[in-house]
C-alpha cells in the first residue's frame, strides 16, 4: 500500500506530521500481539484501514465535510478489534476502545479539542444501533461498506479466507452467503448520496464475479454450488423481512444426498443475526452458516 502518495496522507501530516505514523505503530503492534507475528509487511486490518480512509476523505469532500476529521475517523475505525493482543476483548465493544485510543493519540498529537471530541463521538456511534446519526459515522460507514465489494473486495474476502485458514469450499459454502447478500442491498445499505452513487457499479461488479467464479468452480473442479435465494422475517417480531443469498453445493458431498435447510434469526449482541442450518436429509451430514444480517430491510 502506497501511504504516502494517498491524498489523504498528505493532508494529515500537513495537520500533524507523524501523526498518521503513529496510529499505524498502533494497529499493527495490535494485530501482530494478537496473531504472534513478530517480522514481516503490513497487517491486513492496516491496509483495509487505509483503503477505508481513502475512501473517506473523498466522501466527505463529495459531501462536503471535514474530509481530514473523516479520514482520522476512518483510520481509528478497526483499532479496537484486538486491543491488547485479544479480539473483542472481555466482550467490551470495540468502537469504545477506538474511541480511547483516538483521544489518547489526538490530544497526544495536539489536535483541537473540538476535533477529537468530533472523531471520539463518531466512533462511538458507528455501529452502535441505538446511537444518534452522525456525519462523520455515516461517511466511514459507507466507505467501509464500499472497500469490501467490488472487485478489491473480493480480492480482499479471498485474502482474508486463506489468512483464516479455510479452503475454497469452506470459504464459499459457509461464507460466500455474507458476501452476495450484502452485495445485493449495498446501495440501499449507503447513508450518503456520494456513496450511493458508487454503490451501484460496485454491487453489479461483485455479484457479476461471484456468479461466474462459481460457474468456474464447477468446469474447473466439478464442485456445483447453487445461489439459493430466501426471504426471512427479522427477529423481534418485527414485520419488516429481508432477503438473504446462500451458495450451498447442489447436493452433499459425502453421499450425493439433497440438503434441508432451515432458517431462523435472532438479537445478537451488535446486530441480528441470520443462523441457517443446512443438513443433508440422506446421510445426516449438517453445517451452520450464520451472519448479520443488512441493515435495511
Amino acid at each position: 500500500m502506497l501511504l504516502k502518495q494517498q491524498e489523504f496522507y498528505r493532508s494529515l501530516t500537513t495537520l500533524s506530521p507523524g501523526l498518521v505514523e503513529r496510529i499505524r505503530r498502533t494497529i499493527e503492534d495490535a494485530e501482530k500481539k494478537f496473531s504472534g507475528k513478530k517480522e514481516g509487511g503490513g497487517g491486513f486490518l492496516w491496509e483495509h484501514s487505509v483503503l477505508v480512509a481513502a475512501q473517506s476523505f473523498r466522501l466527505a469532500a463529495m459531501e462536503k465535510e471535514s474530509a481530514d476529521l473523516a479520514a482520522l475517523t476512518a483510520l481509528f475505525h478497526d483499532s479496537g478489534k484486538f486491543a491488547g493482543g485479544r479480539y473483542h476483548a472481555d466482550d467490551k465493544p470495540e468502537e469504545e476502545e477506538a474511541a480511547r485510543l483516538a483521544r489518547e493519540l489526538l490530544e497526544e498529537a495536539g489536535l483541537k479539542m473540538a476535533a477529537v471530541g468530533n472523531v471520539v463521538r463518531a466512533l462511538r456511534s458507528l455501529y452502535n444501533a441505538g446511537a444518534r446519526r452522525n456525519r462523520l459515522a455515516d461517511i466511514v460507514h459507507d466507505a467501509d461498506f464500499l472497500s469490501k465489494f467490488g472487485y478489491l473486495g473480493v480480492a480482499n474476502f479471498f485474502v482474508k479466507s486463506a489468512l483464516r485458514g479455510r479452503n475454497l469450499e469452506s470459504a464459499v459454502m459457509d461464507y460466500l452467503g455474507k458476501e452476495l447478500t450484502y452485495a445485493a442491498v449495498l446501495p440501499e445499505n449507503m447513508r450518503t448520496t456520494a456513496a450511493r452513487r458508487l454503490a451501484a457499479k460496485k454491487s453489479a461488479d461483485t455479484q457479476r464475479f461471484y456468479r461466474a467464479f462459481l460457474d468456474e468452480l464447477k468446469d474447473a473442479h466439478g464442485m456445483e454450488f447453487r445461489i439459493q435465494a430466501v426471504v426471512v422475517r427479522r427477529p423481534g417480531g418485527r414485520s419488516k423481512r429481508v432477503r438473504v443469498s446462500l451458495a450451498l453445493p447442489a447436493s452433499c458431498g459425502a453421499c450425493g444426498g439433497k440438503w434441508e435447510t432451515d432458517f431462523r434469526t435472532e438479537k445478537g449482541l451488535k446486530c441480528e443475526k441470520l443462523e441457517a442450518s443446512i443438513r443433508c436429509g440422506a446421510c445426516g451430514d449438517k453445517r451452520t452458516i450464520s451472519f448479520c444480517l443488512p441493515e435495511i430491510g
